[in-house]
């Protein structure tokens, strides 16, 4: 195998990590509170990472605190239980 094979090798990539190469950059994106209700979020804080949700949609970036995330489960329960 030459140079220019093993080249070309190296330089394909998979879509998969492609993508995820590109969540990765927009980290940097990500803002520094909760995107519903303000609070603060700490990049340091090991428990706050574990628990609190980043979403990327068409690129832009949201963070959500768990208490936030927890009432919009609730909402979205409360309304498919009235709807059955």
């Amino acid at each position: 195998m030459n140079r220019k094979q093993r080249r070309a090798i190296k330089n394909t990539s998979s879509p998969a990590e492609k993508k995820m190469a590109e969540q990765v950059a927009q980290f940097g994106k990500m803002p520094e509170q909760c995107s519903a209700c303000q609070k603060e979020f700490d990049k340091k804080d090991r428990s706050m990472i574990e628990s609190w949700n980043v979403v990327v949609r068409q690129e832009v970036v949201r963070l959500f605190c768990p208490d936030c995330i927890n009432k919009t489960k609730e909402v979205i329960d409360g309304s498919h239980a009235n709807n059955e």
